[in-house]
């Protein structure tokens, strides 16, 4: 399960302190001290997970957050902020765990390591799964609506996926949490919705009618008809 890991840390004492605390651990480790540069070491080197500090001196972290979503990292963010909005923010715009400073080295540690075994999971998944105009191209990791390839980020995968698979059965909002984290989350009522409002907006972009099949269950959830 060892794997590859990325610091975005401008503060040297930490992310030397957790640099050797993760070698010892058998990662192999990069850090970059700025936004940029982390951005073409992880088109470079293709991280497992990114440890990311939000407050960096080049770019807003929030925004990093969203790039390295977006390119199907796994992002663990590890900062001062520890305002439960900023934690909010932060697991809408795509990171997969939130921790706040000062920490906990062997808690770091674990929660990497189970992000990798949800990875690993996920990538156990490889036959094609047909629900009505959609194909789930697991091996691929992505989703088709009549022919046409969705632009989902990894979590968005996770989430449609989830409700295609069960489709015409209720989906609670903690089921859906639960695909995707593996932790209690603050306000994750609020996150649910958040991602499916995104998923939606791609669907409509495809096919009104697929998106129009995602109904809410007020005070529940929501089901794929």
């Amino acid at each position: 399960m060892k794997g590859k890991i990325l610091i975005v840390e401008d503060d040297p004492l930490i992310a030397d302190m957790v640099r050797r605390y993760l070698e010892r651990e058998g990662f192999r480790v990069f850090w970059d001290e700025r936004g940029e540069e982390a951005v073409k070491t992880l088109d470079i080197h293709k991280p497992d997970v990114v440890i990311l500090d939000l407050m960096l001196p080049d770019v807003d972290g929030f925004d990093l957050c969203r790039i390295f979503s977006e390119k199907g990292t796994m992002v663990l963010v590890l900062t001062a902020k520890d305002a439960d909005e900023d934690k909010i923010l932060g697991l809408e715009l795509g990171a997969d765990d939130y921790m706040t400073k000062p920490f906990n080295m062997r808690e770091l540690v674990a929660r990497v390591k189970a992000l990798l075994r949800r990875r690993d999971k996920i990538s156990s998944y490889r036959d094609t799964v047909y629900v009505g105009p959609f194909e789930i191209r697991q091996d691929e990791r992505r989703i088709y609506l009549k022919g046409t390839p969705l632009d989902l980020t990894p979590k968005e995968y996770m989430i449609l996926r989830k409700l295609l698979l069960s489709r015409g059965k209720v989906v609670s909002r903690e089921e859906i949490m639960e695909e995707v984290y593996e932790r209690d989350l603050p306000d994750y009522e609020r996150i649910v919705d958040t991602y499916i409002y995104r998923i939606r907006t791609k669907l409509m972009e495809v096919d009104k009618t697929s998106a129009e099949r995602i109904k809410t269950v007020r005070g529940f959830g929501y089901r794929f008809e």
